[in-house]
Order: structure tokens, then sequence, then C-alpha cells
């Protein structure tokens, strides 16, 4: 395995627990989730649907690590997907820069990550 395969492992793995990590907090109710989705004007329900597909992609990215490389790849589509609809919010709401980039950031490393573990040979 080379280094570059194993670079691209590795942010595929940052990249799952980064998805199961923003997921929990919306699942769990946590303050600031709670409060950002009514600052957004999304109902509360959309909050829940959002956490359990960055769940969802999370877990596929870190199943596709070993055992089923195309769940990594819909886990990349759901993830990007998810942060695309992330940075549009941020921009409709007037949020500053810094809380835009986050999501944008995740948006490219996650595309960036499945364009070239699956369409570049490494």
């Amino acid at each position: 395995m080379t280094f570059g395969n194993v670079a691209i492992l590795g942010f595929q793995a940052v990249l799952g627990l980064v998805g199961l990590g923003v997921g929990g907090a919306k699942v769990t109710h946590q303050e600031d989730q709670v409060e950002d989705f009514q600052r957004f004007g999304y109902p509360q329900w959309f909050r829940i649907v959002t956490g359990l597909v960055e769940i969802g992609a999370g877990i596929g990215l870190l199943v596709g690590l070993l055992w089923r490389p195309e769940l990594a790849w819909v886990g990349g589509l759901l993830l990007s997907g998810v942060m695309v609809g992330a940075v549009v919010t941020h921009i409709r709401t007037g949020d500053p820069p810094s809380k835009t980039a986050i999501p944008a950031v995740l948006f490219l490393l996650t595309a960036g990550m499945l364009t070239i573990r699956y369409f570049v040979p490494v």
C-alpha cells in the first residue's frame, strides 16, 4: 500500500468520524444545534433527519474503509450533499464567512477524497 493510499484512507476515516460527530450533535439535541435550526427557519424534525443522514454518511465512510468500499462512496456523497446544503443555508441566513467556511472545507475534503479514491489511480 502506497503512502497516497494510506493518506486517502486516513482522510476517509477522519471524515467518517466528523460525520458521526456532527450528526450526533444534532440528534442528541445539542443546544447550539437546536438554536441554529430555529435561526435558519427549519423545523426541528429536519435537524434530526439531517443528523441521521450525517451519522449514516459517517458509518458508510468508516465501514467502507475495509469491508464495503461502495458504502464509502454513498457515505461520501451523502456527506457532500449535506455540506452543500449547510453552505447554502449559512449564505442564505447571512452568517459570517467563518461559519460558512467549515462546511465548505468539509465539502471540498469529501469531494476530493472521493475523486482521488475512485477516479485517480494512486
